[in-house]
């Protein structure tokens, strides 16, 4: 049984005849299409008028597909096609590089994300793409406002950087996110595997810091469970929070706390933080204060938590 196309917003799917030829810069690009289903611009569909679709709305068809869903059916034949679009893939590099070059909220990450797999799927044995969407992925699931899937997200994270892995391109920076990654998913024998074979690569003070945390997960040093747990105990404490649930989220926040491991491997302020705000809805703005300082000594330049704790101090 045929799988069916994928149901995309604007998007209507047209059925060329086998052999039929596309055509566009002067000549410049040919391509074949058909009979597999071409996604166009519902306005393009409907100007046919039971003319064959021209390069432009092809190309214009393809490009909408692709940054809508990148993983939609014979997405792999459109990214071969978007090659004979090179104002599309310039467009498509420019915006990744945009997204890349500046500190954006996550709805902005999984743009990034879905921009990185078009390219990987136009050149599939390229490590930069999976490398580059593993690491834009890592850096999602640590968004507080994204915790609630940080499980998944790592699991995806972690697929692509094995693919990078596997296809070379930047090792040092491969392993490194790898090995993150696998740390956050509690994979401490793969982590450290990773970090032993980035030691050679690395300055000495970066060996330094790795030799101490192999030390450490060889003698079990290491969170009471796996980091993305945490991570996600973190979001239900947020729920909870914005609910009215003060002392639950209190009482799951010093859960977390009370992690010596983990708040060493991963020092977030906004844990305190958080607390402190817990503390100031229950009324204890003395403890508030106490957990806004802790906060202070992680991230000196956390603006809210200065705001805030001046505010409690007048």
């Amino acid at each position: 049984m045929e799988r069916e196309m994928t149901p995309l917003t604007g998007i209507t799917y047209y059925r060329p005849p086998q052999g039929t030829e596309v055509s566009g810069l002067d000549g410049k690009v040919v391509f074949t299409v058909g009979p597999e289903p071409i996604p166009l611009l519902d306005d393009d569909y409907k100007a046919l008028e039971g003319q064959l679709p021209g390069y432009d709305a092809v190309g214009r068809g393809v490009y909408q597909a692709l940054r809508m869903d990148p993983g939609c059916r014979y997405c792999e034949l459109y990214a071969e096609m978007l090659k004979g679009y090179p104002h599309y893939v310039s467009e498509l590099a420019s915006h990744i590089l945009m997204l890349g070059e500046k500190d954006v909220e996550v709805p902005y990450l999984e743009r990034r994300v879905k921009l990185l797999r078009i390219f990987a799927l136009m050149e599939p044995e390229n490590a930069h793409f999976p490398l580059e969407i593993g690491a834009t992925l890592l850096e999602q699931a640590c968004r507080f406002s994204a915790l609630h899937l940080s499980t998944v997200t790592l699991f995806k994270a972690e697929g692509y950087l094995d693919r990078a892995r596997q296809l070379g391109g930047d090792q040092p920076r491969c392993l490194t996110t790898l090995a993150e990654v696998s740390f956050l998913l509690g994979k401490y024998d793969k982590a450290a595997s990773l970090w032993s074979a980035l030691m050679p690569q690395v300055e000495a003070t970066a060996q330094a810091e790795l030799r101490a945390r192999l030390e450490r997960i060889e003698r079990g040093e290491v969170p009471r469970v796996p980091a993305v747990d945490y991570l996600e105990a973190i979001a239900g404490a947020m729920a909870l929070r914005e609910d009215g649930g003060y002392q639950e989220a209190t009482a799951i926040l010093n859960d977390v706390m009370a992690d010596a491991w983990f708040a060493l491997e991963f020092p977030m302020a906004e844990i305190p933080y958080l607390l402190a705000l817990c503390c100031k809805d229950l009324g204890a703005a003395g403890d508030a204060r106490f957990y806004l300082r802790q906060a202070l000594k992680i991230n000196p330049d956390f603006e809210e938590a200065k705001t805030t704790l001046q505010q409690l101090e007048q």
